[in-house]
């Protein structure tokens, strides 16, 4: 039986500094920091609840966001990323 790995892309804003500095810490046994406060990880659906569960464990939900966006497996599987750019013209 063949594993599903969710490629998940993390952001979060955290009012505190003490527990934006949890939260990072927290992120990084899951993923790879891609900027300040967004991660991108390759984790199973437990690994991604056991995830969830230390966050949420963490922040402050009335101060704190934290937001998860799975991306599509179908562009993952071409190497492609899930977003598309686009060309700007000028003229």
């Amino acid at each position: 039986m063949a594993i599903d790995i969710l490629h998940i892309v993390a952001s979060y804003d955290i009012s505190d500094p003490k527990r934006l500095t949890r939260v990072a810490r927290a992120m990084k046994g899951y993923g790879e920091r891609v900027l300040k406060s967004v991660f991108e990880c390759n984790v199973n659906e437990n690994r991604f609840e056991e995830m969830k569960g230390k966050i949420e464990e963490i922040i402050e939900p009335i101060e704190d966001s934290v937001r998860y966006y799975i991306t599509m497996r179908e562009m993952h599987k071409r190497g492609r990323p899930f977003w598309k750019r686009r060309r700007i013209s000028r003229r």
